[in-house]
């Protein structure tokens, strides 16, 4: 089953940007989550393609898009440091270390600008969002 997780704060700005991702694309199994969390282990099957998407802040510009094959590379936790208790690169080295990695693991982080509650998304994550989408309908 293709799965698409979409983590973050719809209240924070930049940080709704896996939230909005997931909200959009219909032709996936999708799920939305507020804070990363380990119980995401349990929301895959090991046939299963996931793609899990999430605001980063690593420095990059706003609306950058980084994506990372999670069953073959590391996920960087400084990347995906986040408004998050546990975020992708938590979530994926644990899922590696109890043996209990779908079939295909992708994570998708969106450059935020701003994650201050009360802020709407800038233009720029909107737009990869938007991209973002259009690919995962044609998958």
């Amino acid at each position: 089953m293709k799965r698409l997780i979409g983590i973050g704060n719809p209240d924070r700005g930049d940080d709704g940007v896996g939230w909005e991702v997931a909200s959009r694309v219909r032709s996936w199994h999708t799920m939305t989550v507020t804070a990363g969390s380990f119980d995401l282990i349990d929301d895959w099957d090991a046939d299963d393609e996931v793609v899990i998407v999430d605001a980063m802040r690593s420095g990059r510009a706003t609306g950058a898009t980084l994506r990372i094959d999670a069953r073959a590379n590391e996920v960087p936790t400084s990347a995906f440091a986040s408004t998050h208790t546990f975020g992708p690169a938590e979530v994926v080295a644990l899922a590696k270390a109890m043996g209990r990695l779908p079939r295909t693991l992708e994570v998708i982080g969106i450059e935020a600008g701003t994650v201050v509650h009360g802020s709407t998304m800038s233009s720029e994550v909107a737009a990869a969002a938007t991209e973002l989408v259009k690919e995962l309908e044609h998958a």
